[in-house]
C-alpha cells in the first residue's frame, strides 16, 4: 500500500481494513482502494474528491451520500475530531 503525504510517498505493509480501523473518523474510505484525510478535502462531487493539492481521488457512486454525511460531521466536529 502507498501512503501519499504532503511531502512524500510511504510504502506500508497493512491492509486497507487495518489502516481504516487505525486512522479514525478524520479519514474516509471513498473507494475500495482509497482513504482520504478530511483535512485535505478542497471540494467533491458525485464522482470524485478533490484534495487541496489538486489531486482527484475516485469516489464510488454508492459511497457519495455516506461521504457527504461523514464530511459534514467532520466539519461540525472540527479538525482531527474522532467522533
Amino acid at each position: 500500500m502507498e501512503i501519499h503525504t504532503t511531502g512524500e510517498i510511504i510504502e506500508a505493509y497493512a491492509s486497507m481494513n487495518e489502516m481504516e480501523g487505525q486512522l479514525g473518523e478524520s479519514f474516509y474510505r471513498c473507494h475500495r482502494g482509497y482513504l482520504v484525510n478530511m483535512v485535505y478535502v478542497a471540494e467533491y462531487d458525485s464522482e470524485s474528491v478533490i484534495l487541496n493539492n489538486g489531486e482527484y481521488v475516485y469516489l464510488a457512486k454508492e459511497k457519495y451520500g455516506e461521504f457527504v454525511k461523514a464530511y459534514m460531521r467532520y466539519l461540525r466536529n472540527g479538525v482531527g475530531a474522532d467522533g
